[in-house]
Order: structure tokens, then sequence, then C-alpha cells
């Protein structure tokens, strides 16, 4: 006769049986953890350290300072919302928010504050251009120099 199971501590499950232990860790994790909640669909401006959120809308991207990918990512969206100064904003939260398990975490949020998209990744240009309103960037080709054309 095996013992009954028993809870020991809320993330182990301890049974007995012919039940593998990590299978009942496994189901016992899903009823045993508490659940985040996921990062709210509309923003206020205040939660964004906004007076208003302009016109064209915000992304807002959650990092981390040593990141590789943050950096890459910041640029593109810092680069993306160049054109449109006043129009949009970009923002970075070194705090990361309930619902965010990775970063880059990046959010578009409309005029009114609503997620529009998310992406756990750097987003790509050509995405950023058309959820602005802009054309793709592609960056220019390099200017050749000849050394005669540089006299």
């Amino acid at each position: 006769m095996y013992p009954p199971a028993t809870m020991a501590d809320r993330g182990a499950l301890l049974i007995g049986g012919s039940l593998g232990a990590g299978a009942a860790l496994v189901a016992g994790a899903r009823t045993l953890l508490p659940r985040e909640r996921p990062f709210p669909s509309v923003f206020q401006p205040e939660q964004l350290g906004l007076k208003r959120i302009p016109p064209l809308g915000a992304l807002v991207q959650y990092s981390a300072p040593a990141s590789a990918a943050c950096r890459i990512s910041l640029n593109r969206l810092i680069a993306a919302v160049a054109p449109h100064r006043g129009d949009a904003v970009v923002i970075e939260m070194h705090a990361l928010a309930a619902g965010v398990r990775s970063v880059p975490t990046v959010l578009f949020l409309d005029g009114e504050g609503r997620v529009r998209r998310l992406w756990l990744r750097p987003p790509e240009r050509s995405e950023l251009a058309e959820l602005l309103g802009g054309a793709a960037t592609t960056p220019l080709p390099a200017a050749r120099c000849s050394p005669a054309a540089a006299r």
C-alpha cells in the first residue's frame, strides 16, 4: 500500500505509487502555482508617464539594459518614430509588468491606449512602417569613393 499524495510545498507534489514523480509535478504545477495576470489591454497615459498618448500611438518596449536584442529593437523603434515627431512616441520600460515574460517585449498602442500589436522579438522595420503609415525604410547602398574623386 502506498501513502496518499501529500503537499509539502507550493511547488512540489510528493506522491507514491506507480505514477512517475515527474508527471505528477507537471500535472500538479498547473494547479498549484498562481497564474500571472496579463498586462492590460488598454493603457492610461499616466501609466506611461505621459499627459496624453500621441495620435499615431506609442511603441512601448520592456527591456533589460544589457540585452543586445533590446538595443536592436529600441534602435528600430526610434528610427520608425523619428519621421513622425510629435505624432508617435517610443517608451522604454525597465521594470517588467505583469504578463511580460521575456525581453524585448514590444507593444504598439493606438492613440486611445489600446494594445494593437505585440512582439516578443525586435519588430521588423517593414512592420513598423506599416503600423505608422510610412513606407518601409530600406537602407541606401553605400556610396563608392574612388581615389580620384577624393582629390
